[in-house]
């Protein structure tokens, strides 16, 4: 990166406040004269979840409470607690105009709602995958569709007075997504070959990782498989935001002649706001009411649980601990963890979760016995690439993933012919400018 002395006062700044060298508290600012447009606001998670009290990690505020008359508004691109969480905390000492799509919105008031805000105080902006040139400040955004494990997740095309930006968070290719679109590369291409993009900043989490980032659609036939030589109860656990998992669980559960109940407040949440959505329609008569649970047999009853991460307080916690008040698993009970290990710190408190269901006589699939219960929703090597080829910037800025996978997804750029002063490596409140020269400098 070549550093230059020129005056600031009429560069682009870029600054990250989480999201580089860390997996989560995404959060990222872009800055041009007297407007300020931030990307993600999301909470980290503690080392240790089961030592933490429920304590969570969330961004450095001071910056943009030091000039938050230059605030346009937030984008959130995706309802995932990492990119969306701590928006209830900014709100409550900045309320400022949000942009983000249906679904993304719906989670936001529920937690703004949990958070004591009213979700009517909130300004809120939908944003549609077929809007373009939306003017927020000195910027321009044009969302475009791409594939996460949850509906409805968001790329942009930024347009700035300095040049073009484009910023993906979490993605990947799925040619056979389970309850949307492919990837809008039409779109996207059409943005990049006629605009001349000058940064993409995007997911660097699976840059360490071969060939192309399987498809949700694998997932389902795995469940079905399972269930159908189980006799007794089934529990399956997944992240609760993972509406295209939790659907595939249903609809399996359904294909084999089970009901479908939810155990946890937050599965239960997102089921009601996919349902409003459409989400369910066709499978709304497949799924029963929690209090309900006790008088079906566990042969024909299929629970979708909440603590695929060993929560504490979690619904799971308490059946691995047989002191839940509607769940008592018996003897070859089948539970099956269909969720990422990897977020950080959980693992240990997993493995000890798994102990205790085996210790209760359960059968339990996860990680280790069955490799294809999880697909990733973030893109590995192949699907890198893709996205380089697509946009052609003529920096790269990996984001979303720690130091090691940035790292690893500069490797990938000097394969595609970027040098090492054109792949740029954010630090958590650093700041990168751009100015009318074409130059960028860290600082």
């Amino acid at each position: 990166m070549v550093v230059n002395k020129f005056s600031y006062s009429k560069n682009l700044k870029l600054i990250s406040f989480g999201g580089v060298g860390s997996v989560t508290k995404n959060m990222f600012v872009y800055e041009f004269g007297n407007d300020i447009l931030v990307v993600d606001c999301g909470i980290g998670f503690p080392d240790e979840p089961s030592k933490s009290n429920g304590e969570l990690i969330i961004p450095d505020f001071s910056y943009l409470l030091k000039h938050r008359d230059k605030i346009r508004g937030l984008i959130v691109t995706h309802a995932h607690f990492d990119h969306y969480g701590a928006v209830p905390q900014l709100l409550a000492k900045i309320n400022i105009p949000i942009y983000s799509s249906r679904l993304t919105q719906e989670f936001i008031k529920r937690k703004a709602k949990e958070s004591g805000i009213n979700p009517k105080s909130i300004d809120f902006h939908l944003l549609d995958d077929k809007d373009s040139n939306i003017k927020i400040g000195s910027f321009q955004l044009t969302p475009f569709h791409v594939n996460h494990s949850v509906p409805q997740t968001l790329g942009f095309f930024i347009k700035t007075p300095m040049g073009n930006f484009f910023h993906v968070s979490d993605y990947k290719f799925d040619w056979t997504p389970v309850d949307e679109e492919p990837f809008d590369i039409q779109k996207a291409s059409r943005l990049a070959s006629g605009q001349k993009p000058i940064f993409l900043l995007s997911d660097c989490l699976g840059a360490a990782n071969p060939g192309h980032t399987s498809s949700e659609a694998a997932i389902q036939e795995v469940l079905e498989n399972l269930m159908i030589r189980n006799k007794g109860l089934v529990l399956i656990t997944t992240v609760s935001s993972n509406i295209s998992r939790i659907k595939q669980a249903v609809q399996a559960a359904a294909n084999v002649g089970r009901k479908t109940a939810f155990l946890g407040r937050s599965l239960e949440q997102s089921y009601q706001i996919a349902k409003e959505l459409g989400y369910f329609s066709s499978l709304k008569q497949f799924v029963i009411p929690t209090k309900k649970i006790k008088s079906y047999p566990y042969g024909k009853l299929s629970l979708i649980v909440a603590g695929s991460y060993a929560q504490s307080d979690s619904a799971l916690a308490r059946i691995s601990q047989n002191k839940h008040h509607l769940v008592k698993l018996k003897k070859n009970d089948l539970v099956i963890f269909c969720a990422d290990p990897g977020p950080p710190g959980v693992i240990v408190d997993v493995n000890k979760m798994i102990d205790s269901l085996t210790k209760l006589g359960s059968r339990v699939y996860y990680y280790e016995l069955q490799y294809n219960l999880h697909v990733s929703g973030h893109g590995t090597v192949e699907d890198i690439k893709m996205l380089f080829a697509l946009i052609k910037p003529k920096y790269l800025v990996p984001i979303g993933g720690d130091f090691r996978h940035m790292r690893a997804y500069q490797l990938l750029g000097a394969k595609m012919g970027y040098s090492e002063d054109k792949v740029i490596f954010l630090k958590e409140g650093k700041v990168v400018e751009f100015s009318p020269q074409g130059r960028v400098v860290s600082r």
